[in-house]
């Protein structure tokens, strides 16, 4: 029986570390300078933009986990940062992206992807679930979840 116990709880916690989200915030180690904004729907007392559409609440990635706690209903998030493709391609490693669609116009790199380590609900794009997007655009790298919903 203690047996049984132990495998029951080996399986959840497998199970629990399996569903974590890696969101675009587990990225502030490797850059700690970069720009944080959270879209969402909701009104908020705290300093934002409002796009016709979403509220922004923008921050650098020190405050970052402490305003996400502060906010519901997050429709988005987006992150910035200098860098370039080798930047690009570790983030695509990091989240074990499936690459769907990549493509060039005016010299801006955009990539749409699906990462099975992302818990952010996807969008359907041409037929394809994308729930991350990246951008490299005169040295500056962007990413977001499900897309990049501001300017890059």
């Amino acid at each position: 029986m203690k047996r049984f116990f132990l495998f029951v709880a080996f399986v959840l916690i497998f199970i629990a570390l399996g569903l974590s989200d890696n969101s675009l915030l587990h990225l502030s180690n490797r850059y700690p300078d970069m720009n944080v904004v959270f879209y969402t729907k909701h009104k908020t007392s705290l300093d934002s933009i409002n796009d016709g559409i979403y509220n922004q609440i923008s921050c650098k990635a020190r405050d970052a986990k402490k305003i996400k706690s502060m906010l519901k209903d997050i429709s988005g998030m987006s992150i910035s940062f200098q860098g370039g493709l080798d930047d690009i391609n570790y983030i695509l490693d990091y989240f074990d992206v499936k690459v769907i669609l990549q493509k060039t116009n005016n010299d801006i790199l955009y990539i749409y992807g699906y990462s099975k380590l992302i818990l952010t609900p996807s969008v359907l794009v041409d037929n394809n679930y994308i729930n991350i997007q990246l951008a490299l655009n005169n040295q500056i790298v962007t990413a977001g979840l499900p897309i990049i919903l501001g300017s890059y």
